[in-house]
């Protein structure tokens, strides 16, 4: 499971200006930041059946690796309508020949799951989601239909008794022929309590000139694909 909370900066601030806040500063850890290309490709089947499902496969690379990614909503939507984004979330790494791999081919579903929990034994009642959509959509061919590029500086954060994950990412996305320029500051809780999010983003929201996002990447990157395709 994913939870996170994103933030768009007010008017024409910018990630430096903030970094010196209190609410910032104060809760960094001095492991030190990683800062990164990232680009993220959206993948769905001609008739869009992963998205249906308010869903989205995603193939990102970081630097020179690259992940096979597969969102779902989550059940929990109370924590979803305080503004906290929470999805299901499966991913793995893919190997060098596998980055090579042509999404027209689709996924195997078997081939999915052994990457993913590398050999472990599965359960299909763990997961019914997961196995709903995997069946959905095998073997049938997938095409890009979105992307977002950007670069990302990522820092270790503590609050409360949860750490997280803080980001700063800048960069376009829409599709291979229209992208708009978006920045976001993205925090995704690694360990401890969910209930942490909800009082960082209170905290965010009234020290920080920053708004909540509304919408992922994806969410995003989607409507100019839609934009531009009518």
């Amino acid at each position: 499971m994913e939870s996170e909370l994103k933030f768009i900066l007010k008017d024409n601030t910018n990630f430096m200006e903030i970094m010196n806040e209190p609410i910032i500063l104060d809760h960094l850890l001095l492991t030190g930041n990683m800062s990164y290309a990232m680009r993220s490709s959206y993948f769905d089947t001609e008739d869009q059946l992963i998205r249906q499902r308010k869903g989205f496969l995603r193939i990102r690379r970081s630097n020179e690796r690259f992940y096979l990614t597969l969102k779902l909503p989550s059940h929990n939507n109370n924590m979803y309508n305080a503004g906290i984004f929470e999805r299901q979330e499966w991913e793995f790494e893919l190997n060098d020949e596998e980055q090579y791999w042509d999404m027209k081919t689709g996924i195997n579903p078997t081939w999915f799951l052994n990457r993913m929990l590398n050999g472990t034994e599965y359960k299909e009642s763990s997961d019914p989601d997961l196995i709903q959509i995997l069946r959905v959509i095998e073997g049938r061919p997938l095409y890009e239909v979105c992307l977002a590029d950007y670069t990302r500086t990522s820092y270790p954060y503590s609050y409360r008794s949860s750490r997280f994950e803080l980001c700063f990412d800048e960069g376009y996305l829409g599709t291979a022929e229209y992208v708009k320029q978006f920045s976001e500051i993205e925090l995704e809780l690694l360990t401890g309590n969910r209930e942490d999010l909800l009082y960082l983003k209170h905290d965010f929201l009234t020290q920080l000139p920053v708004i909540s996002a509304t919408k992922s990447k994806y969410d995003q990157a989607i409507e100019i694909a839609d934009l531009y395709s009518r």
